[in-house]
């Protein structure tokens, strides 16, 4: 991660930021300082002042914003590696893409509820300050509210802010969030994820060139030459990310059999539960924790030592005999696994893993490195990057 800040750790998730961002900073200062009135801020002074203060709780909601998908998708074992923050707002960079519908949705729709809490806790203070009129709507939403102490005066221009960053972000197109809630949903109808990419990397190419136009009308209509020059860019970011999205899942189907092994494509940081730990343990921290039917087993050195079925541990602790260790509750005869060089057309003709879901992925030594989903297989080259600001 060269040519980027580090700035500490976050419930063990490094937060990193580009120096995009530091400028980005610079630029909002100053362009903040400028929306205080002169009674809240009768010096050039105390109006940067309260310009820092903005800034500081936008960026707090912005990583609160990106922990939520972070947060969240750790609740469905999904790691995040990273959250960058950068000139436009922030990325989570997840460990892997949804499994499952609900899986997308909620991972994608947790970052959004955060910006949510921020909107009412703003709205909240303008309101306990100034009551909310018809009029302090209008002049928050038109950034011309005054507030009558400094403590609404930023929370009104943090209302504008966050409100406008909710409702931008949750429009229906990639690679938004917005566009993730909305894959999940073509998804759950249709039982296909490659519908629901198409349908949101098609809305971003459509909501890009809306973006294009509301720059030429900023720069042309309005002279503002720098917002013009903003929108542009985040045109040219959301149709590029949107572009890579829409690739025909044909096409990449086409390539998968000849090109892509197993291991391009498997989960590296499966749920597993060591061979000496309890039945009790095991049905805490990694089935009920995971929300799995079945957990692998591995030995000391990593190697699979059999598959641990959710059912089994259950009828273990019915009988009272939690303390049964895992290695002598696996199903021996049931071993379902698949080499890393395995190619997917292979991988996909496998009856193991149509009937159970999921493969464990085995290096030649027999050590699990990984577990590929059949989800995962059948739309291997679909991209799950993407936006999540």
């Amino acid at each position: 991660m060269g040519g980027q800040l580090h700035l500490g750790r976050l419930f063990g998730v490094p937060i990193v930021a580009g120096f995009s961002w530091l400028l980005w900073i610079f630029v909002a200062l100053y362009l903040m300082a400028g929306f205080f009135p002169e009674e809240i801020a009768p010096t050039e002074g105390r109006a940067f002042l309260l310009a820092l203060i903005v800034v500081a709780l936008y960026v707090v909601a912005l990583v609160g914003h990106e922990f939520g998908h972070a947060l969240m998708g750790r609740a469905f074992g999904i790691e995040t590696e990273r959250v960058e923050l950068w000139a436009l707002g922030g990325l989570a960079h997840l460990s892997r893409g949804a499994r499952t519908p609900k899986e997308e949705f909620f991972v994608a729709a947790a970052g959004p509820a955060v910006t949510l809490l921020a909107v009412v806790a703003a709205g909240t203070v303008v309101g306990a300050v100034d009551g909310f009129a018809v009029d302090t709507l209008w002049q928050i939403g038109t950034l011309q509210y005054s507030g009558s102490t400094a403590a609404s005066s930023i929370a009104g221009i943090l209302l504008f802010f966050e409100g406008l960053a909710l409702i931008f972000n949750l429009l229906p197109a990639l690679p938004l969030d917005g566009g993730r809630i909305a894959r999940s949903v073509v998804w759950k109808l249709t039982g296909e994820p490659a519908r629901g990419t198409a349908f949101a990397a098609r809305a971003g190419k459509v909501l890009a060139v809306l973006l294009v136009g509301v720059a030429l009308w900023l720069v042309a209509g309005t002279g503002s030459t720098f917002n013009g020059l903003m929108a542009l860019f985040l045109a040219s970011f959301i149709w590029q990310n949107a572009q890579a999205l829409s690739v025909p899942t044909q096409r990449r189907r086409a390539a998968a059999p000849s090109l892509v092994p197993t291991s391009a494509v498997m989960d590296r940081r499966p749920v597993w539960v060591a061979a000496t730990d309890s039945a009790a343990d095991a049905e805490a921290h990694a089935l009920t924790a995971h929300g799995v039917d079945w957990s692998v087993v591995l030995d000391a050195e990593g190697r699979l030592r059999g598959i641990l079925r959710a059912e089994r541990v259950r009828d273990e602790l019915a009988a009272g005999r939690p303390g049964t260790p895992a290695a002598d509750l696996v199903d021996r005869g049931v071993r379902p696994s698949v080499r890393e060089d395995v190619l997917l057309h292979k991988l996909l003709k496998d009856k193991d893993l149509e009937r159970l879901g999921a493969l464990q992925v085995v290096d030649g030594s027999g050590t699990l490195v990984g577990v590929v989903s059949h989800e995962a297989a059948r739309q291997a080259l679909v991209v799950e990057g993407g936006l999540r600001a």
